[in-house]
């Protein structure tokens, strides 16, 4: 959504900063991209696999 790009292009200038109800998730090995995430994205169960698939693997 653009809400979500909006964040992943602020999370570029400064990768301190995380909005008030969302996580920042790093993506990758060498090169690291970050994702800023709305909390309730915990609840959905393709996100609760990617995340056990993500534990299994690293």
């Amino acid at each position: 959504s653009s809400s979500f790009k909006l964040f992943e292009n602020q999370a570029a200038s400064d990768s301190t900063v995380v909005p008030k109800g969302y996580i920042a998730v790093y993506v990758g090995e060498s090169q690291k991209k970050r994702f800023i995430v709305p909390i309730s994205f915990l609840n959905q169960p393709s996100l609760q696999k990617l995340l056990s698939i993500a534990e299994e693997e690293f």
